[in-house]
């Protein structure tokens, strides 16, 4: 583990969603409140909230490689696009 990094809970669900030139939207399970993400591939657009949501370009930015740790409403969905013409995928950890 990285020192300099905080472990904010244990993976349960992992799920992958495709992000190319148009937005995906996935509910994540109807109980979970972290997720951990990381952009493979490219930069990623994304969005979260109560409903099914779309990624636009103004949405929030995911570098290549990165990784963020993020609370999310109960019952939330995510949507992800590619930033770029590349395809790329976020990779999702449902923490507990």
């Amino acid at each position: 583990m990285d020192a300099g990094r905080v472990v904010s809970g244990v993976g349960s669900v992992a799920r992958s969603l495709a992000a190319g030139a148009g937005s995906t939207n996935i509910p994540l399970t109807a109980s979970c409140t972290r997720i951990s993400i990381v952009a493979v591939g490219t930069a990623i657009r994304y969005s979260i909230g109560s409903d099914a949501q779309t990624a636009t370009t103004t949405s929030h930015l995911i570098l290549e490689g990165e990784r963020l740790d993020i609370s999310v409403p109960i019952g939330a969905n995510i949507a992800a696009k590619s930033n770029s013409a590349a395809i790329g995928t976020l990779e999702i950890s449902e923490l507990v």
